[in-house]
């Protein structure tokens, strides 16, 4: 009892120190309480995680608790508040945030976490911290997850979800894995994880990214026939992209897709902060498979950030998220981020599975960085029962996409959607997301 009373002690400190209480561009607060702060990594040589933490507008004492987790790697979570799913969003390229009837924290708190350290408001420490790794990401992120329910004690308890996309497909199922480890060796202070969700995720890099573009460059009609012809002959009938031969191919293919925004190949691509924006878009997919430049204000090709940029690097808006001044926000950092390449995160899914988690995996089937088939190839090798027939499924009374049950997974495909399916068909995705958490029918 004791012990309990110390560390609910420790919570209302936290709490009271993170707590905000102004949210800029609105005259009143949230009616849902907001948090912004600092998660440390300890022993780690200075290592920090900003988070914000946004109570659910509905009954946060009880309802789920989500973890969201943008990609990159090295990008930050801050988009996924800010034009996401967020409770104020920016919409494309306005500077002006509204409120948002389809925020995840309609029914569910959600925790926005900027990871690794040295993303976004994300103290790096010590330079040498600008090394990480797939599995240095998953044990810091276990770590600063931990910080955070010291802090929050009360939350604890509640169903614990983590969620996220494009290379969170890799930092979601390898910190859920982290978790379930971590439960194995600590079953008296458990996480209650009981899932997790990725949509257009990095998985098994055999099928992810380009050999998933080749294909639906293709199937879209947006390849000529010589050049299918080429790929065909130079990489195994398009099942393998590994020869050298094939990479000379591949390169000749994204040089003559023009400027397609790969998000979203039906999109807009917006000309975005970055002089180099439409050079970088060249269908390279440099921010899933390549280290970033130089700069810490690099974005991903064709996508609008200019709201988020000038918001976030406000220092009213900085104060008010309890930053410490001075302070620079930059959306992807310039790590030194070492992928694996060989395992991505694939490995993960049998164990997961056989934890009993709930696994939802999404797709927006009009992104280009991470289609629709290379993720449908990946579940396929998992060898697993079909459970619930391949369907439609609807949203006021329009199909909204496909989705099929597997044993111990859920593939769900959004129509029209792309690389972030929550900004561009927010409906469908918080139809998708309230069935997942609350076990009705898709």
């Amino acid at each position: 009892m004791l012990v309990k009373f110390i560390l609910l002690g420790l919570a209302s400190g936290v709490i009271l120190s993170d707590k905000m209480t102004s949210f800029p561009q609105f005259p009143e607060i949230p009616p849902f309480d907001m948090y912004s702060g600092f998660l440390d990594v300890p022993n780690s040589k200075g290592k920090q995680l900003h988070y914000v933490f946004v109570e659910s507008q509905n009954d946060p004492a009880n309802d789920p608790l989500i973890l969201w987790l943008n990609g990159g790697p090295g990008c930050s979570s801050m988009d996924g508040l800010f034009y996401e799913h967020g409770p104020y969003i920016f919409i494309n390229n306005s500077t002006t945030l509204v409120k948002n009837p389809y925020s995840w924290n309609t029914n569910a708190s959600v925790i926005y976490l900027e990871a690794p350290a040295g993303v976004g408001f994300s103290p790096l420490g010590d330079v040498s911290n600008n090394y990480t790794t797939d599995q240095i990401t998953a044990h810091d992120n276990l770590l600063a997850l931990l910080q955070f329910f010291k802090g929050f004690y009360e939350y604890r308890h509640l169903p614990f979800y983590i969620t996220g996309e494009s290379y969170a497909g890799i930092y979601v199922p390898t910190l859920a894995l982290s978790i379930v480890n971590y439960n194995l060796y600590t079953p008296y202070r458990p996480i209650n994880l009981q899932g997790i969700a990725v949509g257009n995720g990095c998985t098994d890099w055999n099928y992810d990214t380009n050999p998933a573009f080749m294909h639906m460059l293709w199937t879209y009609g947006m390849m000529s026939v010589q050049e299918h012809t080429l790929l065909m002959q130079n990489c195994d009938n398009m099942n393998d992209f590994s020869s050298k031969a094939c990479d000379v191919v591949v390169k000749q293919v994204l040089s003559n897709v023009g400027q397609v925004n790969i998000y979203d190949i039906y999109g807009t691509c917006w000309p975005g902060p970055s002089d180099t924006t439409y050079e970088d878009n060249q269908g390279m997919l440099k921010f899933l498979k390549m280290k970033l430049g130089s700069s810490n204000t690099v974005v991903p090709p064709c996508i609008a950030w200019g709201g988020i940029y000038t918001y976030l690097n406000n220092a009213t808006v900085q104060k008010a998220f309890n930053i410490p001044q001075p302070a620079t926000w930059g959306f992807c950092a310039n790590l030194d981020y070492v992928s694996d390449f060989d395992h991505g995160s694939f490995y993960t899914y049998p164990t997961l599975i056989n934890a009993g988690l709930n696994i939802l995996i999404y797709s927006g089937d009009v992104d280009g960085a991470v289609p629709t088939i290379g993720t449908r190839n990946w579940i396929r090798n998992l060898n697993l029962g079909i459970t619930d027939a391949y369907r439609s499924w609807s949203v006021n009374e329009q199909v909204a996409g496909y989705t099929i049950g597997y044993t111990g997974l859920r593939l769900v495909t959004v129509k029209g959607a792309g690389h972030m399916v929550p900004q561009w068909k927010p409906a469908q995705a918080q139809h998708m997301l309230l069935s997942w958490l609350f076990g009705t029918s898709l």
